[in-house]
């Protein structure tokens, strides 16, 4: 006890030099083990209490996080899948697509002829044993339901290469592709088990493919799947010299050589192709592509899953900018809670750190709706046509690299939207915010102009995706206006895969007679108008293409006429599909197969070849693949029709009639007199099976189908992006609401003021809603330059216009100016109407 005092003296001037009581607890909790959990979990449930106070905040706070956490992690769960997701081979970054790219074939992703193939194989010096393989569509016959699958004709190597085994038997080895090899198989784990109920006697059993038996050796694991999404079913294919190049049917890959690289391997693989060009002229700038294995399935979507990608990340940046203003403005009404609170000891870091909890716990609720919008979005595309057109999308799901990802990507919203409205509500100076009790006060310009800094920077941002929407809204726009070349109603044409077997009618005395007979029984369907056969179909199933040489042409040495596309048809086509005749005839009866050779030519094939001829009765024939034909007698100009995609520039095309080019697999096409050709579709497949029941019909499509189909990707990326527009402009509209809604709500007292001192209401309307336009106005003007930059980018993606198309800037900032004008006028219309009697009592 201090000398003189009295013990309450002597209490108070210890309490006084060592702090208060509570101080001292707080002080020893905090220096026990463990303390910091505690901590941390009282921080957690009294964040957990404020939350729940403040309903309206909360309510706003979690939906909107919810969507942009969702929809983050809904695309980044594509990304990783298709994109991310190692391909599951063994040391799969040595695996490389090997393609062929050559004038006049002119494909990037090119195939190769097994003269090709060997070139390659003895040239090698990169490769550890190059592969090669041909995609092929397999009639399984001989069971209760016959039935066509996806497959591949490969090498010996194929399965040993990619580094997979069977779950069943052996897989092929060094000699199964010879020459005189014994036909063999593969099949997958679902073709084994839903085919053949997982018999084990399996193994050493014939099966009958496209009408030749096969031993199967072997069973896939049901996750196999190469070359194609649906592969099941593999066989050996024989490698012999050719007697000639062509015809351009086949794929190569293999797996690098330890330390080789892929610049290495494109080098060498190109020094082949020289070699090849100079020893066969038809080739021309002939090279060897070599592409990553995983990059080769997944190249064609990455740029667009990218954009993607970098949108939705917009929309997560404007959602958490809103969350921030909503934080600033709740951090102003808190201003005399904190000073309390730092009255009685709590220190800045305390609570800066309690407001950062709070941040990060609405952050992770928001996270748990927006795993379960993820989830429900997954499903949706899973389940869609776009699943159809995107590779490894069976890899797709929410699996712990994506929660890791939400896990992280809600902690780091909640740090960086929660971190300056934490630090700035505990930096508050305590005896004003006492001083003035309940008040309200009118804001600091610093927090007015960092409140108006992020709705700038979210009005920007808005744009930039209005922007990209806009275009590629136009673009699909533009698309979907291509004229695909026919006039049928594309819901009245429907169309199968026909697939008889393939030994009993190789023959085309046999094949034709029978293709015949299945014409006549389907024209004789009732409301049936025409049926046809054909190996491709509009807009983009084209089965084969080549160059052609036109009769008394002189080309420079070395020079081919473009590869077009070539559709092998039967009479009534061009009367199915609505293609119209533009001069001379169609096929006819008399078109057979030992009469005179006869060719039918596109419209825009006739004006180019021959611009001031007439091309009737002119000679023509291929070359290329089909080089040694006889010349063709042009017959017939027909209008043109796209058969490389409706995105593709329109090229010409010439038909060839099937009874004096005769091939068997084929699509069987139907025009109905109604638009529900659907309907005829058993009709059809009970015709077809009274000729020969082991002819398989695939499923059945409508041309319209087909139409929309080879639009999806197109289709979705529009929508997508398009969807993330709309939100970002509904969070931006409501950002610029909030600020100027606050703003109003802070200036009560002076609009009132200046009422009541005469000032004019719609001079108090103007103002408020000029503060508004002035924002709208400035982020747009940001967000028009960053869109200018970045929309270069998307040309890859855009069909029909530029990147920077004048129309849709201009429209996308209207729009946006628009919005902004209406979020504006709400709380501009409440300011006008403040009654000064209750402004002047508001404090």
């Amino acid at each position: 006890m201090a000398k003189g005092l009295q013990p309450p003296d002597a209490r108070r001037a210890a309490n006084v030099n060592l702090g208060g009581s509570e101080q001292v607890k707080e002080l020893v909790r905090e220096a026990r083990a463990g303390a910091w959990f505690e901590s941390f979990w009282r921080d957690v449930r009294f964040a957990a209490r404020v939350l729940r106070k403040s309903p309206a905040f909360t309510s706003v706070a979690i939906p909107t996080l919810a969507i942009g956490i969702g929809a983050n992690v809904a695309i980044f769960s594509i990304v990783y899948g298709v994109l991310l997701r190692p391909i599951p081979y063994p040391n799969a970054d040595r695996l490389a697509a090997v393609y062929m790219h050559f004038s006049p074939q002119n494909s990037d992703r090119g195939t190769m002829c097994m003269a090709d193939y060997l070139d390659w194989k003895a040239q090698n010096h990169t490769f550890e044993d190059p592969q090669i393989y041909a995609s092929r569509s397999m009639n399984l016959t001989g069971i209760d339901r016959p039935q066509q699958f996806s497959g591949a004709a490969v090498s010996a190597g194929f399965f040993t290469t990619l580094g997979v085994r069977p779950i069943e038997g052996r897989e092929f080895l060094q000699g199964d592709d010879s020459a005189s090899a014994t036909p063999i198989a593969v099949i997958s784990e679902s073709v084994w088990r839903g085919k053949f109920s997982g018999d084990p006697g399996i193994i050493g059993r014939g099966i009958t493919l496209n009408g030749s038996v096969y031993t199967v050796i072997g069973v896939m694991p049901a996750a196999f799947h190469y070359p194609q999404q649906n592969s099941q079913i593999w066989t050996n294919l024989k490698v012999a010299p050719p007697s000639r190049r062509g015809p351009f049917f086949f794929r190569g890959f293999g797996r690098l050589k330890p330390g080789v690289t892929l610049a290495q391997a494109q080098a060498d693989t190109n020094a082949i192709g020289t070699r090849i060009e100079q020893a066969n002229p038809y080739y021309k700038n002939l090279t060897l592509p070599v592409w990553d294995l995983r990059e080769s399935i997944v190249g064609r979507v990455r740029f667009a899953l990218m954009v993607m990608f970098g949108a939705v990340l917009f929309v997560l940046l404007i959602a958490s900018v809103n969350i921030a203003n909503l934080l600033l403005s709740r951090a102003a009404a808190r201003e005399r809670e904190m000073a309390v609170r730092r009255s009685m000891g709590a220190t800045r870091s305390r609570l800066a750190r309690q407001l950062l909890v709070e941040s990060a716990l609405l952050s992770l609720i928001g996270a748990a709706a927006g795993i379960f919008l993820a989830w429900a979005g997954v499903q949706l595309l899973r389940g869609s046509q776009f699943a159809r057109t995107m590779p490894r999308m069976d890899d797709v799901r929410l699996e712990w690299h994506v929660l890791t990802f939400a896990v992280a990507l809600a902690l780091f919203t909640g740090i960086a939207f929660g971190l300056l409205p934490s630090l700035r509500a505990s930096r508050g100076d305590i005896s004003r915010s006492l001083n003035e009790g309940g008040r309200s006060r009118t804001q600091s310009s610093s927090h007015r102009a960092l409140n108006s800094s992020l709705v700038i920077a979210e009005i920007a941002m808005s744009l930039v995706l209005l922007v990209g929407a806009g275009l590629f809204v136009r673009s699909f726009d533009r698309l979907q206006r291509v004229d695909p070349g026919f006039q049928a109603p594309p819901e009245s044409v429907i169309y199968m895969t026909i697939s008889p077997n393939a030994k009993k009618y190789s023959d085309s005395k046999i094949g034709l007679p029978y293709m015949e007979a299945v014409l006549r029984k389907v024209q004789a369907i009732p409301g049936v108008d025409y049926a046809a056969f054909s190996d491709s179909l509009p807009p983009d199933q084209l089965n084969d293409y080549d160059t052609f040489v036109i009769q008394g042409q002189s080309l420079p040495p070395g020079e081919e006429n473009p590869a077009v596309p070539v559709v092998t048809i039967t009479l009534d086509y061009f009367r199915a599909l609505g293609i119209p005749l533009r001069s001379g005839r169609v096929f006819t009866e008399a078109d057979a197969e030992k009469a005179a050779p006869v060719v039918l030519i596109s419209e825009s094939l006739a004006k180019q070849y021959y611009p001031s001829l007439n091309p009737l009765g002119r000679r023509f024939k291929a070359s290329g693949t089909k080089a040694g034909g006889d010349f063709m007698e042009i017959v017939g100009v027909v209008g043109d029709t796209v058969y490389w995609g409706l995105d593709q520039d329109r090229r010409g095309a010439y038909y060839l009639p099937l009874a004096q080019n005769f091939g068997q697999f084929t699509n069987l096409i139907v025009r109905s007199r109604t638009e529900s050709a659907l309907q005829l579709a058993s009709a059809i497949r009970s015709e077809v099976a009274s000729i020969d029941r082991d002819t398989i019909l695939g499923e059945v499509h409508t041309l319209d189908e087909s139409m929309n189909r080879s639009v999806s990707l197109p289709r979705f990326r529009t929508n997508l992006l398009a969807g993330f527009a709309i939100a970002a402009l509904l969070l931006a509209a409501i950002g610029v609401y909030g600020v100027i809604s606050y703003s109003v709500t802070q200036r009560t007292n002076e609009i009132g003021i200046r009422v009541a001192l005469g000032a004019q209401r719609r001079d108090v309307f103007r103002q408020i809603l000029g503060q508004g336009m002035r924002l709208a106005i400035t982020g747009s003007a940001i967000g028009l330059g960053v869109a200018f930059v970045l929309a270069r980018y998307l040309s890859t993606l855009l069909f029909g216009i530029g990147p920077h198309d004048v129309i849709t800037f201009a429209g996308t900032s209207l729009v946006l100016v628009i919005a902004a004008a209406a979020a504006c006028w709400i709380p501009a219309h409440r300011a006008m109407n403040v009654d000064p009697m209750v402004a002047l009592r508001h404090e």
